[in-house]
């Protein structure tokens, strides 16, 4: 036995192991998925090379985000890992020969591995021709998440809305439009409803619409509701939405409208309780709502949607919201996606006309999406390789640009230096950094002086005021941000956040970042005691017992001492995950220039493009721009397919 547990004798044992050898050099898996891999083939007895290349793939795919295996793509997936494009090319090493060795090794495993008590793996028909191989666990989830939400979507319909509770429902200072009426309307009369739509279509009025009519109408009150998310910072955003919006409604009822501020979003893993498996909510102790509004539900994954699911009641409505066009969830699964391509318009509703999001970037979101060259080509204005023309648009004031989306062509060959020196003029430019033509003298625009007018006398720290310095601030905060398709690197997240907080500090790496005012920061754990969640995004300012960070909550102000500060990093770049659900007035969207790298997709310039409210623009090699219009992630998953299948059959 070896590290990877195959037989030290037997028919491909070489060949698999050099595949093997080459997926953990390259780090698609690691060493603990091979022991996994290893602890499954003991248990099934079935300790052959097949067995492990076949196990291999089934993790990959996992990791890619799949909640299962098709025979005819596990080459793929593997040759993915040890990046080979076609092993039958003869200039590439006959040892790492994928497609012969799945071929004439994995396929009868994965049979053998389908004969197995089913407690790991288990084939299951995923459509009328095909088969599927699912980790055991997976399974479960997959099957009961799509018979609960098919079940839902099957129920008769709830008693509507009255024309006079619709018609106070939407009261609003400006009209709702008539995609958005659909909406109110047919949450109003289902158990089950999707609302998915792109940035500005109107998602959240629409939540606060229902809520009025349903308590106006007494089928629920305050107490009554969950506002769930995903992440901490995704449900601070929803609570927050939801009360702007509801100062925008008219007329409404004084007492409707206090429970409905004092209602605030949480996470789904702090709404079950505890942690998974074990949650305090359960299909045996049941969540005590009667409606849940889960926000940004195109991150919920498979196992986390199952959760919840288990723990609602069976008169509990339940109303998803999100961008079906963004990413998928990290973790294994696509629900919303497989819920709006394979649920009609009786369940989903989709938004499609946007109070904000129009122009050029509404054009460029849509060529993304289809991955529409030519359209791209049209709506996106190419900056020529060289400074000039990248300076003279950053220059331009924002009104100058509205709406526009702008594609900056890096070189094959440019140096870390020149990027560098991009990324130092953008930060300049939006006033991350003083302008350098300033340093010496008086600096009266960008972050750092509006953190420098936050004294320590400041509202803010007495009361969470946000006071007129405190709001100055924050506009600098969320006028721009650099986000990165990968955290390390030189086009890494990581790598950009210290070669600015370098800058800031004169050229040398502080050993404390957050020891001068106006640096951004993010939390990256929920911290319900301080009241601060993953994703908040923060600026450092004095306060009267020393530094200090402020965040964002709405009308008020959260704010923590920097030594009392959970788990953080520094905010002048972040990842395009962990951007979903922000928003930026400008923001530069850059692309790694590894080609073959599996984030290049569409969904990740897509997700990018639109964090801006303003202004986007594209960076990256032309090669890599390429690759991620061509590429859409399509995933694996079940939802949809399982159920189906399990009708015709009568499961």
């Amino acid at each position: 036995m070896d590290l990877f547990g195959i037989p030290a004798k037997g028919d491909g044992e070489e060949e698999v192991r050099n595949i093997l050898a080459r997926i953990l050099a390259g780090g698609s898996l690691s060493l603990s998925d091979m022991q996994s891999a290893r602890d499954v083939a003991e248990h099934l007895h079935a300790q052959t090379p097949g067995v492990y290349l076949f196990l291999a793939a089934m993790q990959l795919s996992l990791k890619a985000g799949n909640t299962f295996l098709r025979i005819d793509r596990g080459p793929d997936l593997l040759k993915a890992a040890v990046r080979v494009e076609d092993d039958d090319d003869g200039g590439h090493d006959k040892s790492v020969n994928v497609c012969a060795c799945w071929d004439r090794y994995a396929v009868a495993a994965g049979e053998t591995l389908a004969k197995g008590d089913g407690q790991i793996v288990v084939c299951k028909d995923v459509a009328k021709s095909e088969k599927g191989w699912f980790f055991t666990r997976v399974w479960d989830s997959v099957k009961a998440v799509s018979d609960r939400l098919g079940e839902m979507a099957s129920e008769e319909d709830l008693k509507g809305l009255s024309e006079k509770e619709f018609g106070s429902a939407i009261r609003f200072r400006f009209p709702l439009k008539p995609g958005q009426q659909k909406a109110v309307r047919t949450v109003g009369k289902r158990r089950f409803t999707v609302v998915t739509g792109g940035p500005g279509t109107g998602k959240t009025t629409v939540v606060c619409a229902i809520l009025r009519a349903l308590m106006e109408r007494g089928d629920v009150a305050g107490e009554d509701v969950a506002l769930v998310a995903p992440t901490g910072r995704a449900g601070q955003r929803m609570g927050e939405s939801i009360h702007d919006q509801c100062a925008a409604a008219v007329e409404m009822p004084p007492e409707i409208k206090r429970q409905i501020e004092e209602m605030s979003g949480a996470t789904i893993h702090t709404t079950l309780g505890g942690l998974p498996p074990n949650w305090k909510y359960t299909k045996e102790n049941q969540l005590p709502y009667k409606l849940v509004i889960v926000d940004e539900s195109s991150m919920v994954d498979v196992h986390l949607m199952k959760a919840l699911l288990d723990a609602l009641p069976s008169e509990c409505r339940l109303v998803l919201l999100g961008d079906k066009d963004q990413l998928p969830s990290v973790d294994a699964g696509a629900v919303l996606g497989d819920v709006v391509a394979n649920f009609d318009e009786r369940t989903v509703v989709e938004l499609k006309e946007s109070n904000r999001f129009t122009g050029a970037l509404a054009d460029c979101a849509r060529a993304v999406n289809e991955g529409d060259k030519a359209l791209f080509e049209k709506t996106v204005k190419k900056l020529p390789v060289g400074g000039e023309a990248w300076t003279e648009t950053l220059s331009k004031t924002d009104d100058d640009n509205v709406n526009r989306v702008f594609y900056y062509e890096l070189e094959d060959s440019m140096s870390p230096a020149a990027f560098r020196k991009l990324v130092l003029e953008w930060v300049r430019n939006y006033g991350l950094l003083p302008d350098k033509a300033k340093e010496s003298g008086v600096d009266d625009s960008g972050i750092v002086a509006a953190a420098k007018a936050v004294k320590p006398t400041d509202g803010v720290f007495n009361n969470g005021e946000k006071t007129d310095t405190v709001k100055d601030l924050f506009n600098w905060l969320d006028r721009s941000r650099i986000l990165t398709v990968v955290r390390k690197g030189t086009f890494g997240a990581s790598t950009i956040n210290d070669l600015v907080i370098t800058e800031r500090f004169g050229g040398r790496r502080p050993a404390n970042p957050l020891s001068k005012v106006g640096v951004p920061v993010m939390v990256t754990r929920n911290t319900r005691e301080r009241n601060l969640w993953n994703g908040d995004i923060g600026v450092t300012v004095k306060g009267p017992d020393g530094m200090a960070v402020l965040f964002p909550r709405g009308d008020k102000v959260a704010v923590c001492p920097v030594g009392l500060l959970p788990e953080h990093e520094l905010a002048y770049a972040m990842t395009v995950h962990k951007s979903q659900g922000s928003e930026f007035d400008n923001v530069m969207v850059v692309l790694p220039d590894d080609k073959e790298h599996p984030l290049l997709n569409r969904q990740i310039v897509y997700t990018g493009i639109t964090r801006a409210k303003k202004r986007a623009v594209i960076v990256g090699t032309k090669v890599a721009l390429e690759r991620a219009l061509e590429r859409k992630i399509d995933r694996d998953t079940g939802i949809g397919t399982v159920r189906s299948k399990s009708n015709e059959e009568g499961e």
